[in-house]
């Protein structure tokens, strides 16, 4: 219990002295963490679009007239052996000639002057990822019985670079920010360390630890650091309810972010925050240990 007297009290002097400059490194640590949640809440998003785009997504193997039922058994066995690979299916001329109605209904005349025969027969492999579409074509190279293999490379290409390279640029700036945060909390610490250094000479002097003399301003830089997560989160959770909620009932047709996703990353700024108050403290003091 002394201990724990001595840290609160330490902890809250050190508040009182530096005001003005704990609450600049509480809100730059606000807003870094905020940008931090910002750039994972989206990559979340980012990733529910591109699973739902890509889910529907299908690798078209058109077969060779005549279908040999045995060329069928064949590749299909050498598909679902593809570890990328969620499962095969057939499709008949017939059922190609389905659903070539089925996407061309609002055009009767197109429909009606297709002749089902001149449709191939094809297996639809659905991927477990998206991505390693390629495999498939890797592996159907040179096989009998195919006539064109049909994969969206084109299409999937832009969509994954368009994605990796907005992950990567949002994730860079809230980096950005977290480095900002961690530097002004040095300061902080520095200017707390600066004021009491006649103290802390005479505690070196007596033979006070090193380990006791950091430790209250470790707690005061974890204290900042937390108070600007909470904000943080509490910010997230409010700009869902005003940006995102309104949209479930109007664009049904994109699956966004959820609470429990928005929960989810709480963690992470938790233990993003206390890392960089825990790595700005021990940098920022090192210097005014040496007694």
């Amino acid at each position: 219990m002394p201990r724990f007297e001595y840290l609160f009290r330490e902890t809250t002097s050190g508040l009182r002295r530096n005001g003005l400059v704990a609450f600049a490194a509480i809100s730059t640590t606000f807003i870094a963490l905020l940008l931090f949640g910002l750039a994972l809440l989206i990559s979340r998003q980012v990733s529910l679009i591109i699973e739902d785009t890509t889910g529907n997504v299908e690798v078209a193997v058109y077969l060779t007239d005549p279908v040999n039922p045995d060329t069928v058994r064949s590749l299909t066995t050498t598909l679902t052996e593809l570890p990328v690979v969620e499962n095969v299916d057939f499709e008949s001329k017939q059922e190609a000639c389905e659903r070539f109605g089925e996407l061309f209904a609002n055009q009767r005349a197109l429909v009606e002057n297709v002749d089902c025969d001149a449709l191939p027969a094809s297996l639809r492999v659905r991927l477990e990822d998206p991505e390693k579409y390629a495999q498939v074509e890797a592996v159907l190279r040179g096989q009998p019985g195919i006539d064109r293999i049909v994969d969206q490379s084109a299409f999937l290409d832009r969509l994954f670079a368009v994605t990796r390279v907005f992950r990567v640029g949002v994730l860079l700036i809230s980096l950005v920010m977290l480095v900002s945060a961690a530097i002004l909390i040095a300061n902080t610490v520095r200017m707390g360390l600066f004021a009491r250094r006649k103290e802390i000479g005479i505690m070196k002097l007596v033979g006070a630890t090193n380990w006791r003399i950091r430790l209250p301003f470790l707690v005061e830089g974890l204290f900042e650091s937390l108070i600007g997560a909470i904000a943080a989160v509490l910010v997230l959770f409010g700009l869902k309810v005003a940006f995102i909620n309104p949209l479930y009932g109007t664009v049904q047709f994109i699956p966004w972010v959820t609470n429990a996703d928005v929960i989810a990353i709480i963690p992470w700024l938790l233990i993003a925050g206390a890392l960089v108050a825990m790595l700005a403290g021990l940098v920022g003091m090192r210097r005014f240990l040496d007694v």
